[in-house]
């Protein structure tokens, strides 16, 4: 990443009066002077390491506050990066409960000493690229609003030391913090890749989907023969808002290459951030998980996903903060729908995992199920404090068993400015036949904010065979258990600090055990899907190879906000929660969500999040009036100039 050089214009009042710079309306997301923000927590993190603030503010006295109207900061953070070197931290927020509106706004405070004259747009004249959803530029500071939950990821390439201020409000207070980047030594925000510098052999690949919209992402497969289905969420390409949004379903047909789908419009606050919509897929049984209104819905299709009779309310009125859902089908058609939810008050929440489910009611002649029956919901583990949730898994076996991957994070305010983020992850596994799970914590890291533990089974019973994939601040880590959960081994380590959304998929193919890991790598201008591919897997044998499935790229050249600023650069990387993966006979199917935008873009990022934000009910609501019309309507065929691009790849 190189530097955009422009000081002898950012620090000059001429600019202002020579360039026309309009300052753009960003509404709060509940209306300019009736939005509760529910923010409690805050943390900056390099990778999945979370940062510690400085013991001393030698900040403050040294930059003009005033300009953004900060009257003082309440912590500081002193990072440090060597000159033309990239670098990369995270800043996160999160709401108690999981819901509300959750914002934290970004300012460019100070760049060489010196105070920047422009609004948010200097940051990336400077070298420095956000990325991340619910972006709203308002002059001098850039929003970023989500429901429950916020991040935005600033990556760089500097060659003289910068300033941001990260602005964090809550319902009556605000908290300010400095973050400042001295150009000096290596350190945490210096991230080192993988190593993965070969593309994944027999691999096929092709575009089903595009999108221009701001909002398209977080998508999720599942498969059945010949049909790939995926669930995303999408938006309205004509606005620079991010009202309207919508989820999106796709089905590809291998055998013609047709892709068809349908929509209904979303009824959750947020703008990107939680992966609140799951697909899955077994014979002519597809089903779609979802939650977004204070309740789990379930949509059910018995013909493949031309039609879906069943609509179901799978929880009760008196939970909140429903996040994460996942679905899975068992060889039997039983249905599972997992997912994270809130009990007792906003102020004084607990975060509970929850299981909700199903089994035919009969069948037809092509033994396919003519109805279901949902059980009552069970908890799986209830964590006895508010926590964050980490995206999870589950997966029956071919004998019924279950296994459940899972993690969560708390963050605890020390004494002064420290901060500690603890998080645990833990496996459930429940035998067939049986009702009760057995829930172990395999590992615990503190100083870490992770996003994702995975879970692959082979076999059944005492036998059964479990894969465990999980990140540390170190890299990913995969643990291997022979006797169905009873205890685990440490089977692989990839170092790889930033590393995370691991997925791991196991299968047998000619009597080899083969197994492929996949997760997410930063580099220097975004994210990355890796491969670590296993022929035939033994536990302390043969190294596995490591590939590379996707590649972030950069062009530079790109059109800034107005004359007089450098050219920015066109990026394109894998999104957040940008991918999926499952297992089709003896390949791997993955679809990647592939975001191309100009490192300027969040200067013309404007409007309010739209959406209801999802509190706790009087009640079960009916189900949506607009239910997806199937998977049967036309879909037009993907854009190459769009900025959202949806691709299938098979791994042999």
């Amino acid at each position: 990443m190189r530097r955009l050089r422009w000081l002898p214009l950012l620090f000059t009042p001429l600019l202002l009066s020579g360039c026309p710079f309009v300052e753009l309306p960003a509404p709060l997301p509940l209306g300019p002077g009736t939005v509760q923000f529910n923010n409690t927590d805050v943390t900056l993190a390099a990778g999945m390491a979370e940062l510690q603030p400085a013991t001393v503010d030698t900040l403050s006295s040294s930059v003009n506050l005033g300009r953004l109207n900060v009257s003082g900061l309440q912590r500081v953070y002193e990072l440090e990066t060597p000159a033309n070197t990239d670098f990369s931290f995270t800043v996160v927020a999160r709401g108690g409960g999981n819901i509300g509106a959750t914002r934290l706004s970004l300012a460019h405070a100070a760049s060489n000493g010196l105070t920047p004259q422009a609004g948010v747009e200097t940051i990336a004249a400077e070298g420095m690229v956000l990325e991340g959803a619910g972006m709203s530029n308002r002059g001098d500071w850039l929003d970023v609003t989500g429901d429950g939950f916020a991040r935005v990821t600033v990556r760089g390439n500097i060659s003289a030391d910068q300033v941001l201020v990260v602005q964090v409000p809550r319902n009556n207070t605000t908290i300010d913090i400095g973050v400042r980047i001295r150009i000096g030594n290596p350190s945490a925000i210096n991230l080192v890749g993988g190593g993965a510098s070969s593309a994944r052999p027999g691999m096929a690949s092709q575009t089903i989907y595009s999108s221009d919209s701001w909002q398209f992402g977080l998508p999720s497969l599942a498969v059945s023969g010949d049909r790939v289905s995926v669930a995303a969420y999408d938006g309205d390409p004509t606005q620079q808002t991010y009202a309207n949004r919508r989820r999106q379903w796709l089905q590809h047909d291998s055998a013609t290459g047709t892709v068809t789908g349908g929509n209904a419009t979303c009824s959750s606050g947020d703008t990107g951030f939680w992966r609140d919509q799951e697909i899955a897929a077994q014979g002519n049984v597809l089903s779609v998980a979802y939650t977004g209104d204070g309740n789990v819905r379930m949509d059910i299709s018995l013909d493949r996903g031309a039609t879906f009779p069943i609509q179901q309310v799978v929880t009760n009125g008196s939970f909140f903060g429903q996040r994460l859902v996942q679905a899975a089908i068992a060889a039997d058609y039983k249905l599972g729908c997992l997912y994270w939810q809130s009990s007792g008050s906003i102020n004084n929440p607990t975060s509970q995992l929850v299981l909700v489910e199903a089994t035919p009611t009969a069948f037809d002649a092509n033994n396919t199920p003519t109805g279901y029956s949902f059980a009552a919901p069970v908890t799986v583990h209830n964590v006895g404090r508010d926590v964050t949730p980490l995206l999870m898994h589950m997966a029956y076996s071919n004998g019924g068993d279950l296994a459940v991957g899972y993690g969560y994070t708390s963050i605890t305010p020390s004494t002064g400015w420290t901060v500690i983020s603890s998080s645990k992850f833990r496996c459930a596994v429940r035998r067939s036949g049986q009702s009760n799970f057995t829930d172990v914590e395999l590992d615990r890291e503190d100083n870490v904010v992770p996003c994702d533990p995975h879970v692959s089974v082979l076999g059944s019973g005492p036998t059964m065979e479990i894969f465990y994939t999980y990140e540390k601040s170190d890299g990913i880590h995969v643990r291997y258990s022979s006797n169905g959960g009873v205890s685990f081994s440490t089977a692989a380590f990839i170092p790889s600090p930033g590393a995370n959304m691991p997925s791991i998929h196991a299968r047998m193919q000619g009597g080899q055990k083969r197994v492929d890991l996949l997760y997410i790598a930063p580099t220097a201008w975004g994210n990355e899907v890796h491969n670590v591919h296993w022929d035939n897997f033994v536990l302390g044998g043969p190294s596995p190879a490591l590939y590379r499935v996707t590649q972030a790229t950069a062009v530079a050249g790109s059109t800034p906000p107005y004359p007089g600023m450098p050219a920015g650069y066109t990026i394109t990387s894998a999104a957040w929660f940008g991918y999926d993966a499952v297992i089709k006979g003896d390949d791997v199917v993955v679809v990647v969500h592939e975001v191309t935008c100009d490192s300027y873009e969040y200067y013309f990022m404007q409007g309010a999040p739209g959406g209801t934000v999802a509190f706790a009910g009087g009640g079960t609501p009916p189900p949506p009036t607009i239910l997806l019309p199937g998977m049967t309507g036309s879909v037009a065929a993907p854009n190459a100039a769009h900025r959202n691009q949806l691709k299938i790849l098979t791994l042999d």
